[in-house]
This record gives C-alpha cells, sequence and structure tokens, in this order.
C-alpha cells in the first residue's frame, strides 16, 4: 500500500493558522485473465493444413496413419483375392477403424480428448483390430460386407470430384454414402467375383493415395474431412489445386492397374478356394474314405476330378 500525506497551511486574516492533513491509502488490485469456460458455437471453415492435417508439416500422426494407409492399400490392390482371411481382417480393420474414427471426429470436444494426439489414432485402431478378428472368424458372413467398403470408396470419390462437393445437400450426400454400399453388398450374391474384384482394387487404391496425402499435404484430405467431419469445429476449405486433381487422376489409374493384375493372377480361381489336382488313386488300393464333413469348416468339393477347397 502506499500512503501519502498532503500537508496545507492556510493563513487566516487573524494571523492565526489553520493545518489540515490528508492521507489518502490506494490499495493495489490483482488483475488476472479470465479465460471463457464455454467453448464457442462454432468455429469459421479454414485452409489451414494445422485444421485439416493437426499441424504443419509430417506430424508422427500423419505418419503412422500414412504408412498403415499405404500398406494395408498396396496388401489390397496386389494380394486382396488372392489371400482370404487375411483380406477379410484387412477390410474388417478399415471399416471398424473408419467408423470409430468418424464417431470420434464429429463428437470431438472444442479442447479435444484427453491425449487427443494418441486417443485419435489409438482408439480406433484398437478398435480395428477388433473388427478384423470379427471379419476373419464369421467370414461366412464377412464376405458379402466386402463389398459395401468398396461401395463406400466409390461415393466418397465420387463426391470429392468437386471443390464444393459433387453433392452439396447434406441430406442427399448421406444418402449416396449408405445406398452405394448397401447396393454394392446385395450385388455380391450375384456377381461375387468381379464385386470382389473391384472392392479390393478401388479400395486398396483410396486407401493408398489418402496414405500418401497423409505424407504430401496436397489438400486432398480436407474433400475427405468435410464429407465425414460434421463437427463445427473442425470446418475447412475443400479447394481444387493441381495437386489435388493429380491425386484424383491417380487414384483410376492405379485401380485399373491392380484389377487387371488380380483378375489375370486369379484367373480361373474363386475368392478364398484353391483347386488342387485330386491324384489318381493307385492300383489295387481303394479310395479312401475322407469321413464325416463339419459344415462350420471350409467346404470340400468334390468336381471334374478336381478337389476344391475353401479356406
Amino acid at each position: 500500500m502506499v500512503y501519502s500525506d498532503v500537508l496545507e497551511l492556510h493563513n487566516s486574516g487573524g494571523g492565526s493558522k489553520t493545518t489540515k492533513t490528508t492521507t489518502s491509502t490506494a490499495t493495489a488490485t490483482a488483475t488476472s485473465t479470465i479465460r471463457p469456460t464455454s467453448a464457442p458455437p462454432s468455429l469459421p471453415a479454414s485452409s489451414d493444413p494445422v485444421v485439416i492435417y493437426g499441424g504443419r508439416g509430417i506430424t508422427p500422426q500423419n505418419g503412422v496413419a500414412g504408412a498403415i494407409l499405404i500398406v494395408l492399400g498396396l496388401y489390397l490392390m496386389i494380394f486382396g483375392f488372392r489371400s482370404f482371411r487375411i483380406t477379410l481382417a484387412v477390410c474388417g480393420f478399415l471399416t471398424f477403424g473408419l467408423v470409430t474414427w468418424v464417431a470420434m471426429a464429429n463428437n470431438q470436444p472444442y479442447h479435444g480428448y484427453i491425449n487427443d494426439d494418441i486417443t485419435m489414432i489409438a482408439v480406433p485402431a484398437g478398435l480395428g483390430i477388433l473388427g478384423a478378428i470379427i471379419y476373419a472368424i464369421f467370414w461366412n458372413v464377412s464376405i458379402y460386407l466386402v463389398g459395401a467398403l468398396g461401395g463406400f470408396a466409390l461415393a466418397m470419390y465420387i463426391l470429392c470430384c468437386r471443390a464444393d462437393l459433387l453433392i452439396t445437400q447434406v441430406v442427399a450426400r448421406a444418402a449416396l454414402l449408405v445406398a452405394l454400399p448397401v447396393f454394392m453388398t446385395f450385388v455380391t450374391f450375384f456377381a461375387e467375383q468381379y464385386i470382389l474384384l473391384f472392392t479390393f482394387a478401388f479400395s486398396g487404391s483410396y486407401c493408398f493415395v489418402v496414405g500418401i496425402e497423409f505424407l504430401a499435404h496436397t489438400g486432398y484430405l480436407a474433400g475427405i474431412k468435410s464429407v465425414l467431419d460434421g463437427n463445427p469445429y473442425h470446418r475447412v476449405i475443400y479447394a481444387i489445386s493441381r495437386n489435388v486433381i493429380i491425386m484424383i487422376a491417380f487414384i483410376p489409374i492405379i485401380f485399373l492397374i491392380s484389377f487387371i493384375w488380380q483378375y489375370m493372377y486369379n484367373r480361373g480361381q474363386k475368392f478364398g478356394v484353391i483347386f488342387v489336382e485330386e491324384k489318381p488313386p493307385e492300383a489295387g488300393k481303394a479310395k479312401e474314405d475322407p469321413g464325416p464333413v463339419n459344415k462350420d469348416e471350409p467346404h470340400i468339393v468334390e468336381h471334374n476330378e478336381t478337389i476344391i477347397i475353401k479356406e
């Protein structure tokens, strides 16, 4: 506290002196910055890489997500149709991981989750592993759900071909995202081989390009977030630049290469079916009885001196 004394002397006409003493006290007041307790209702749309990618340059989160998508995309493009349970596991991982990320991103609070950078990768990855196990075990059901992944990837590609998205109305956009996966799942019952070839080739191509996008930062990810992330705090501006056009054009090119490769490499094969030539029985030996067949196990069917084994 600060004290000041003011002494005023006044001379009166009678020669007397009047003394007046004034004491004032000043109290220092501590000032503090008050942070708002409530988050704003929304934020304006931005093209800042921090908003789109979560940081400038290649962050550890971008590196991990990009590496996973590139590896899984390459696998689906090259060996997707040839393998069976591994491919189903990959599709289950991508499906469950994507659904989890979309749910978390749309409900992410203004200040983020606890350990936000790790949470946004660890939780979708963990549930993705659960999805991989479910798809691999219940293969007789998941084999028809794989087509939905190809339909979803196709819908995303169609929507992101324009800066303001090909379909601007949210309801119509959601209808496309639901209708194409359902249609592809339904058609899988009648054209399993071709739908699965398309799914593995196109989904793999799309994952591969999105993985590159996490490292290259061309701006294509803004289109994906505009479709899937409706959080008012994550609004982004999707602009079609030359680099984005290259990414869009690159997807159908590698899709065609992958589709032709897998079709030629697996000609005469069915998904999860391996043809093994039956050896003729030796003279004097009767053919052994394989015994009862468990319906829950892979199928074994005899046809034209060929054993068809469904793994």
